[in-house]
This record gives C-alpha cells, sequence and structure tokens, in this order.
C-alpha cells in the first residue's frame, strides 16, 4: 500500500473537504493510512484544518469509519504516536503528539455513542493519557508558522471524553483530578485558553459523581501548593506557575458562576485568590 505524501494529501483530502467522496471510496486504506501518517506534519494546513477535520467527519459526523478500524487506530495512537520523542520540549514532534489526543477523543466519543471498545481497550486508553499528560514537556499553544501545537488543551478534550464514558471506574476518578489539576502547577505560561479546556473534564468528574468536596479542599489548599513550588523553583518559573494558578480559579469561578452550580466551590476560589 503507498502512502501519499503531504502534497497528494492534501489535494485528495481538500477534494473531500469539497464533498466528494470518490476517491475516497476507493482507496480508503490507503488514505488512512496517510492521514495517521502525515496527523503530526509541520504544515498546520494539511495537520489541522485537512487531516483533523476529515478525521471529524468520517468519525463523529458520517460515521464511515468501521468498529475495527477505530479500534486499530486507537492502538496504532497508543502505541506508535502518542508518545513519540515525548522527552523533546521544541521540536515539531510535538504536533504528531497532541494531534494523536485528538483522534483518540474522537474515537472515545464515538465510542459513548456506540460502544465498541472492548474494557481492556478503553483502560488501555486511560492509562495512556494519563501517563502522556505526566510526560509532556511540551506546552507551546500556537507556533508561528505552524499553527497550533496545544498539547495541554486538546489532551484535556480526550480526557474529557474519557471521563464521559460509561466504562470508566469512578475508582479512576481521584488520579484523574489530580493530573487535571497538575497541569496548572506547570512552570511554563499557559496563555492560549488551557485553563478553560482543562475545566472540562474537571466539571465532567463532577457531572460523573465525584464529590465537589475535593475540588474545594484543593482549591483552599492551593496558597500552601505555591509555597511549595517556591522552594525549588527560580523566582521567574514561579511566577508563571502563579500566573497559570490565578488564572485557572478566575475562569473556574466564572464558568461555575454561569452554570450556577456547586456552590461551595466558589467561595473558596475567591479566598484563595486573595491570598495569592
Amino acid at each position: 500500500m503507498n502512502v501519499l505524501s503531504e502534497n497528494e494529501l492534501k489535494e485528495v483530502l481538500q477534494v473531500m473537504k469539497d464533498g466528494d467522496l470518490t476517491y475516497y471510496e476507493k482507496n480508503k486504506e490507503a488514505i488512512l493510512t496517510s492521514m495517521v501518517q502525515h496527523i503530526g506534519s509541520p504544515d498546520g494546513g494539511l495537520r489541522d484544518r485537512l487531516i483533523y477535520t476529515m478525521f471529524f467527519r468520517l468519525i463523529i459526523e458520517q460515521k464511515d469509519i468501521d468498529f475495527d478500524k477505530m479500534s486499530e487506530l486507537l492502538e496504532t495512537s497508543l502505541h506508535d504516536l502518542l508518545f513519540h520523542r515525548i522527552e523533546e520540549t521544541q521540536s515539531d514532534a510535538v504536533f504528531t503528539r497532541a494531534f494523536t489526543t485528538l483522534l483518540m477523543a474522537l474515537i472515545l466519543h464515538r465510542d459513548v455513542e456506540e460502544d465498541f471498545l472492548t474494557k481492556d481497550q478503553f483502560q488501555q486508553a486511560a492509562e495512556g493519557l494519563i501517563r502522556y499528560l505526566q510526560l509532556e514537556r511540551d506546552t507551546r499553544g500556537y507556533v508561528n508558522g505552524k499553527g497550533w501545537a496545544h498539547s495541554i488543551a486538546h489532551a484535556a478534550d480526550a480526557v474529557d471524553e474519557l471521563i464521559a464514558n460509561p466504562k470508566l471506574d469512578p475508582k479512576s476518578f481521584p488520579e484523574l483530578f489530580h493530573v487535571i489539576i497538575n497541569q496548572i502547577m506547570r512552570s511554563d505560561v499557559l496563555a492560549h485558553d488551557e485553563d478553560e479546556r482543562l475545566i472540562n473534564p474537571l466539571l465532567r468528574l463532577l457531572e460523573q459523581g465525584m464529590d465537589s468536596e475535593v475540588i474545594h479542599r484543593h482549591v483552599e489548599q492551593l496558597p500552601h501548593h505555591l509555597e511549595e513550588c517556591k522552594q525549588h523553583l527560580d523566582e521567574e518559573k514561579y511566577w508563571y506557575v502563579v500566573h497559570n494558578v490565578k488564572t485557572f480559579l478566575k475562569s473556574l469561578y466564572v464558568r461555575l458562576n454561569e452554570e450556577q452550580r456547586h456552590d461551595l466551590i466558589q467561595p473558596s476560589i475567591l479566598a484563595t485568590l486573595k491570598k495569592l
């Protein structure tokens, strides 16, 4: 099976995006393989506006990709793509990792609707996403000339789909809560609305039954956690963490106020912000 070059794939996907699926219907396997091969292309037009957009259409809107193929795509994501050059912090490899989490989010969303993943496949996806968020060090949002990387925001979307899935064991809630909340303690500035995207899976945990007291207690302890950070970070990095925490708390307060629920949390947010 021939993998299409980036330019060939762009031409094919643009035709598909315009509504003509004739070539795709005859060459599905080659096109899907090529989309996976180039999922992390530094060409933002190909990566974001064509490959991701077409995966969204084929998996969510048209439901064209069958269960076996989606299971295969999930396995490829976990074993070949999600941890691709994970130790690198300023390379194009982040595009592969970040857009793999978006592909996983689509597959997990479809599984909520049609329940095709085995419990083992789902558990592997959960463990993979948790490990990914623990290991990812490249937190760039928009990269000049190459478009969005947005690794933390994209992973948050995938975790949100994970939590929405009935297969998730509530015993996993504490681990997921901590992996989500730990993202705001990063010593890199999260400047592209990552806070808002991280709030989605956090509130999803509450929807699925996690006690709001967990968030309430953690919010109250944030000044203490920041003091601990101050002991081992230089001043610049420390103030990056403070920025991330304050931005997150403000966004969480607004979101809770809009939805008019979990009243216990809002006063603790205001009290904590006054201490920072």
